[in-house]
């Protein structure tokens, strides 16, 4: 099947904090500049509780309109190493950086204490009516932001993908005769549709990034944001055509469901292995340790497969229910007595589940590079 080629004529690119769109759209924005495209960037925050990377400029850290301040100007010099001329920062309510806590899962969070200014804690209708001003001013035809996840997670990033939906959607419903394409960034590991970068991109996203010297490490071939990983300038940036129906947010939830009767289908089998035995004298349970590394797989498949704990929460769910019924029956062939081997099959695969769920990260593997967008 073709792949969807982005070239846009007029990109709009929403992006939550100033360094985004050089660290995620640097080769985008650079390659439709040259290409002689329209290109008007679109910033929510300032990004005011950004941490700095110089010692020289943690003063600036909790003085939110110092940082902000400053990180426009970073922002402005960006712009304009990527050849961009048309700017804007959303509205003039200036919302403020939302932040970000690490859960004990591992994942991003917005913090407990969240300003009521913040991007995060204000309606996504307020913010997607900025964005939908923005686009009837420029009149896009193709508006490119995060994907629904938010990148890796930041609730702003999260809410400038919900914003732009909607805005697009707004658009489109009340001018069916321009067509608008609603692209977003595609995270390693994803589907995608179009990959962008070449050298000469490259040397104009280094030279972005380096304005951004206040929260990126800048290094001779590769940057950093965080120190335990470095990302080269040539690294290619891809991208999704997406849908703003508003199917798109049950979508998940459905597939998710799935999940369900795998936790019943793996309750039955389990329950059916877990007690025969090896022929030897020693009786080894080889059914239960068949039977629990079934589970274990599994697990794991879901938290790999769903980049998420959601299909994983429900078949354990429905594991711990099936398990306890059995556990409650008199008569069939499903029953869960209380033998020490029913036991290890009742809890160790519960158990297992647990030990997946906490497990704060699970990276699947390198996928093979012939799998073009893993269509």
């Amino acid at each position: 099947m073709a792949r969807t080629k982005f070239s846009p004529k007029r990109l709009l690119v929403v992006h939550a904090h100033p360094d985004d769109e050089s660290l995620f759209t640097g080769h985008i924005i650079a390659k439709a500049v040259a290409d002689k495209a329209e290109v008007m960037v679109l910033t929510l925050t300032r990004g005011e509780r950004g941490r700095v990377k110089l010692e020289e400029l943690k003063s600036l850290e909790g003085d939110l309109a110092a940082m902000g301040a400053f990180r426009a100007g970073e922002l402005k010099n960006a712009l304009k190493a990527l050849g961009v001329t048309n700017h804007k920062f959303a509205g003039a309510r200036a919302y403020l950086d939302s932040g970000m806590r690490i859960t004990p899962f591992g994942k991003p969070a917005k913090p407990k204490n969240l300003d009521e200014r913040a991007l995060s804690a204000v309606s996504v209708a307020v913010i997607s009516e900025d964005i939908y001003r923005a686009i009837v001013e420029f009149k896009p035809d193709t508006v490119l932001t995060y994907n629904r996840h938010g990148g890796f997670g930041h609730p702003d990033h999260k809410m400038a993908h919900q914003a732009s939906m909607m805005a697009v959607r707004r658009y489109a419903k009340e001018n069916k005769r321009r067509a608008t394409e609603f692209w977003v960034i595609a995270e390693d590991g994803e589907r995608f549709d179009d990959s962008i970068g070449n050298a000469k991109t490259a040397a104009r996203k280094k030279a972005a990034l380096e304005q951004h010297a206040s929260q990126v490490t800048v290094n001779a071939e590769t940057y950093s944001i965080a120190s335990d990983k470095e990302t080269r300038y040539d690294a290619l940036e891809k991208v999704r055509r997406s849908s703003t129906k508003p199917w798109m947010w049950v979508k998940p939830t459905l597939i998710a469901l799935w999940s369900l009767p795998l936790g019943v289908l793996m309750a039955i089998a389990g329950t059916m292995l877990h007690s025969v035995t090896a022929s030897d004298s020693a009786k080894s349970p080889l059914g239960l340790w068949v039977a629990l590394t079934m589970i274990a797989a599994l697990a794991v498949a879901l938290r790999i497969l769903r980049k998420s704990r959601g299909a994983l929460y429900l078949m354990t769910l429905t594991l711990a229910a099936t398990l306890y019924w059995m556990s409650h029956q008199t008569t069939g062939d499903f029953v869960l007595a209380h033998a020490e081997i029913d036991k290890y099959w009742r809890w160790g695969s519960l158990i297992i589940c647990f030990v997946v769920i906490l497990f704060p990260r699970i990276h699947p593997g390198v996928w093979r590079k012939s799998a073009r967008g893993h269509r």
